[in-house]
This record gives structure tokens, C-alpha cells and sequence, in this order.
């Protein structure tokens, strides 16, 4: 018989999507079984790298957006977290910048992730099964359960 995998960290990238919110039953459900920590991760696109469709930007005004990205998304963040995985013990909130692929990959290595839990589409998706998840797959050293 095999011995069970020991799950201590789980990464739960989070976009605020209804998705997201649908594998939270999961995440709860896998941090309760393994009495595993729950890492939330929330990816702020670097606008900074896109090429100026409307024209150039002033990079304070870039600045200023980013700065309000995040505000929000920790506001959202530590609402949602407290509304839901109270119940889950130990929990930490993130919030990085960059491209979301690139970031979750390498949160995975930066913290010693064993499981992500991730919806199968973003808040803007219409397919199946999302670009995004579809690379987390194809790409993570880790097991990917897709909701």
C-alpha cells in the first residue's frame, strides 16, 4: 500500500472570480484533512510591461493605479479570507505583481507549495478550462486540482 502524500502548504490562487469562490469547499476540505496551510495568492497584472495603446502613461499614474490594485485586493482579500477559512486554521494572504503564470510558478518553488487548487476559469474567462490554468498545469512540479 502506498503512504499517503503529506500536504502541508496549499496554494489557492484567487482572482475574486465566482469561480474562485466555487473551490473554496476544496481548499477547505484538503487544509482540514492534512491540517495544511492555505496560501491565497492574488496577481496584480504589471501594467508597466504593456506598450502604450492609448498613448504613453506618466509612470506615477501607473504607480498610482498599481498602489490602488493592491489596496483593494488586500481589502477583498482579508474580508473573504475572514467570511471563509476561519475554519481552516492557518492561512496567509499574498499579493504579487506581475504576469499570473510566472508569478504562481514561482510561488510554488519560493514557497514549498505540495497542492494548488485552482477554478477553471478567471473572471473574465468563457472557455472551459482557462490559458492560465491550462499553462499551471502543463507546468506546476506540483499536483493542480481544477475546479
Amino acid at each position: 500500500m502506498e503512504a499517503k502524500q503529506k500536504i502541508n502548504n496549499i496554494l489557492w490562487p484567487n482572482d475574486f472570480s465566482k469561480c474562485s469562490e466555487k473551490a473554496l469547499p476544496h481548499v477547505r476540505s484538503l487544509a482540514k484533512q492534512y491540517g495544511a496551510s492555505v496560501h491565497v495568492l492574488y496577481v496584480v497584472e504589471d501594467l508597466a510591461h504593456h506598450n502604450s495603446w492609448y498613448g504613453n502613461f506618466d509612470p506615477t499614474h501607473i504607480d498610482r493605479i498599481t498602489e490602488w490594485e493592491i489596496k483593494k485586493a488586500q481589502d477583498r482579500q482579508r474580508a473573504f479570507c475572514s467570511r471563509h477559512l476561519e475554519e481552516c486554521g492557518a492561512y496567509t494572504t499574498h499579493i504579487e505583481i506581475g504576469d499570473p503564470t510566472t508569478k504562481i510558478l514561482d510561488f510554488i518553488e519560493k514557497e514549498n507549495i505540495d497542492m494548488v487548487v485552482m477554478c477553471r476559469k478567471g473572471k473574465t474567462g468563457s472557455f472551459d478550462m482557462g490559458g492560465l490554468v491550462q499553462r499551471i498545469e502543463a507546468e506546476s512540479p506540483v499536483p493542480v486540482s481544477v475546479n
